[in-house]
């Protein structure tokens, strides 16, 4: 038997045996397709303009007007260089919005301690990695969530807090300073679904169980096969919110720990759903 389809073969029972009984279609020929939410594209230009409705701002904060190597490494972030490693997995700065930077000073801080949105932590990790490799400063990565990097910031733990949301008129009164590093965006993608837009409502029912078939949305009479992100994902944390705060995604769900796995899934499932973060939208 050719070798081929005794790969492709196995692969198809792997990925039927996690998301039920649906067709599958060959890896390399399927067709994905992503779908309008509300009538708007999951284009960089829709999430910056603020018409895209599952995005959110990515906030890094200072107490004060950051200064010396601080300001130095957020400059750097909002540069060209900063904003292509952002755009990895984010939708970048518009070029209006960059920054030119200036060297850090070797009799300024060379430790920088960077805390909170765990969305961002990733990112950041690959921001400090390059600042240092260019530049010789540490920089410390930690987690937390956005209100502790808010918080830590404010009591001096933090030099930078991370945030993925915007800050708090309490927060803003404290004395913290937001600069914006990009925005995160989720454009959703199907397999063989029959439609090309869902709104926001129709998302929320497809993902709580209450629709379960593409004819109730105006697509082919066929079982939808709902793929998300990890429960500790950034891109599952922006997706959940923008579905309501009472909102409950039903349990049987196939999650994946990264788009490429989301991807994959979807590519090989006729009838699947599932989501990724904008910026991952050029590898497919």
């Amino acid at each position: 038997m050719d070798k081929k389809i005794v790969v492709t073969s196995i692969v198809a029972i792997i990925v039927f045996s996690m998301v039920g009984a649906f067709l599958f279609s060959d890896a390399e020929g399927a067709q994905l397709d992503t779908v309008m939410i509300d009538g708007v594209e999951p284009t960089e230009i829709d999430v910056l303009s603020g018409s895209y409705p599952i995005q959110r701002n990515l906030i890094i904060c200072t107490m004060g007007e950051p200064t010396g190597n601080i300001k130095c490494f957020i400059d750097w972030i909002t540069s060209d260089e900063g904003q292509e490693i952002v755009s990895k997995e984010f939708v970048p700065l518009p070029e209006s919005e960059r920054t030119t930077y200036d060297a850090p000073s070797s009799d300024g801080v060379q430790n920088i301690n960077v805390g909170g949105s765990t969305s961002i932590q990733a990112t950041m990790m690959m921001l400090a990695e390059a600042y240092k490799e260019k530049f010789g400063i540490n920089i410390s990565v930690s987690g937390g969530g956005s209100g502790v990097g808010a918080s830590n910031t404010i009591q001096g733990q933090f030099d930078i807090g991370m945030c993925s949301r915007d800050l708090k008129s309490s927060e803003l009164e404290q004395g913290l300073i937001p600069t914006s590093i990009g925005k995160d965006g989720v454009a959703v993608i199907v397999n063989g679904a029959g439609v090309d837009g869902l709104t926001l409502e129709q998302l929320s029912k497809i993902y709580s169980g209450e629709i379960t078939n593409w004819k109730e949305v105006g697509g082919v009479d066929k079982s939808i096969a709902v793929i998300a992100r990890d429960d500790a994902s950034g891109t599952r944390e922006c997706f959940d919110k923008m579905m309501g705060p009472d909102w409950v995604m039903k349990t049987d769900v196939v999650k994946y720990n990264s788009s490429g796995g989301v991807i994959g899934a979807v590519r090989i499932a006729s009838g699947s759903i599932g989501y990724i973060s904008i910026g991952q939208l050029k590898s497919i």
